[in-house]
């Protein structure tokens, strides 16, 4: 069975009304409902039976709006009674909220035996959110590694741009050395075809020299033939012989000097060809090889304007986004610390142990140290406690005060019977011994309305210091 209790505001009712008998052990847990006032707030369940006393009640911190039955002690039903439970709450700023007390009655059942355990009292408690605290400071370490991480990308990629730039650079010289040996290449062929013209030249000159010695040869013979014939005709056949042979000459001559002429203009040609050509082809490979020179020097250039203005974006967010996480998480931490710091310094007060602790207290506006008392008054529970003594003031986490100091100071309104309040001195111990709660206010000439950190250590009545 549970015990459902809901908390409007500051009202708290029971809304499953149930009869619970001594003994029994099959209580689930103690279910609550809050409204939004609570939102922000860590809560603490206090349960006692019957009348209240402070030794007696148990502290529990209420876990998900849930405190479970087996962090109860078994003695708050061993017998009949009156069960009273309330809750209270503490935020980051100071500011505490109570709910009003709601009552179980436990009837009387059979006698049992049971044992009594040692509840799991808010140490147990302090140090789960110290576990969470070392957690959350764990995760920020990974974060921060993983933000190295990155930064070593855009290292990375930086460097594979230089060696992009040097590998553009090699190319440009391979080219000028590739146009070199073409240019020694081209030379080379050139002179072939020269020589090669020449020996065309010389075989052609060869092959009509000997055109005209079988010309020759055969007009010898043709005329020995004639003559040994016929005398008669001898003059004729010599005229027709040497006309014969005139135009064999001409012809001879024609056909030797055409083939001089085109021998030379073929052998000029070629020359003239193989170098137009090669000069060309120089000229193209020059202008083709410096326009990829230029592409691939202004492609480089490009592309490491763009590494580097793409690794200086992605450092500056990684950077930007660490710092806030970073900041975020410190502010977190220490909010943690704070509100953990001051749940010991309560629960210290109520067990009766010797401690430094602090409490949070928002100034009070006084025009002058001698005005009257306000009415934001703070109490300390010292009823188990023999001396205080005060530390410093600090305001807002960031101003720290040695009192006395002005224009601030901590006033003590019930320490002894002279109404005037007692003003603090850091350092100083006041007797408290006849006391149960100590009350004092904060004054701060001028303004009002600042939380303070009120540093305080509590001796209890024995002489000896416990840890």
């Amino acid at each position: 069975m549970n015990i459902n209790i809901e908390i409007k505001g500051q009202q708290a009712h029971i809304v499953n009304q149930q009869s619970l008998i001594s003994g029994t052990s099959n209580l689930e847990e103690i279910k609550f409902d809050f409204s939004s006032e609570w939102n922000g707030y860590t809560k603490t369940a206090v349960i006692y039976v019957d009348d209240y006393s402070i030794s007696d009640s148990v502290k529990m911190l209420v876990e998900k709006d849930v405190v479970s039955a087996e962090k109860l002690p078994d003695w708050l039903f061993r017998e009949e009674c009156e069960l009273y439970i309330g809750v209270f709450g503490d935020n980051s700023e100071g500011r505490r909220i109570t709910s009003t007390i709601v009552c179980q009655k436990v009837k009387k059942g059979v006698p049992v035996d049971v044992v009594n355990e040692i509840t799991p009292d808010i140490y147990n408690q302090i140090i789960k959110i110290m576990c969470d605290t070392r957690a959350l400071v764990k995760e920020a370490d990974e974060k921060i590694e993983v933000n190295k991480g990155y930064l070593e990308q855009a290292e990375q990629k930086a460097n594979e741009a230089s060696e992009s730039a040097m590998r553009a650079e090699n190319s440009e010289s391979n080219i000028n050395a590739t146009v070199n040996a073409f240019n020694d290449m081209s030379e080379t062929k050139k002179i072939e075809l020269i020589n090669a013209a020449d020996a065309k030249m010389t075989d052609i000159n060869t092959l009509a020299d000997a055109k005209i010695k079988d010309l020759d040869s055969v007009s010898g013979e043709k005329s020995n033939d004639i003559a040994t014939l016929t005398t008669a005709k001898m003059e004729d056949i010599a005229n027709v012989t040497n006309a014969k042979l005139g135009d064999i000459n001409n012809t001879a001559q024609a056909q030797i000097v055409s083939i001089n002429e085109v021998s030379y203009q073929n052998t000029k040609s070629g020359t003239d060809a193989v170098n137009k050509a090669a000069q060309g082809k120089i000229y193209s490979i020059n202008e083709t090889a410096q326009g990829q020179i230029n592409g691939i020097t202004e492609t480089a250039q490009g592309k490491i304007k763009d590494i580097n203005n793409t690794a200086a974006s992605q450092i500056n967010a990684i950077n930007n986004t660490a710092i806030s996480q970073l900041s975020a998480i410190n502010k977190t931490a220490q909010s943690q610390i704070k509100n953990m710091t001051i749940k010991y310094s309560d629960m210290c007060r109520t067990l009766g142990i010797e401690h430094e602790g602090i409490m949070l207290a928002n100034t009070s506006y006084n025009s002058n140290e001698s005005g009257s008392i306000p009415p934001d008054i703070y109490s300390i529970d010292v009823s188990k406690f023999k001396d205080i003594e005060f530390g410093k003031l600090v305001i807002a986490d960031t101003y720290e005060y040695t009192l006395p100091a002005y224009p601030i100071s901590i006033f003590l309104t019930n320490l002894k019977d002279d109404p005037a309040p007692e003003k603090v001195t850091t350092g100083k111990r006041y007797d408290v011994s006849l006391l149960n709660d100590l009350q004092f206010y904060v004054s701060y000439i001028g303004s009002g309305g600042y939380e303070t950190t009120v540093n305080y250590k509590l001796y209890n009545k024995l002489e000896e210091t416990t840890e």
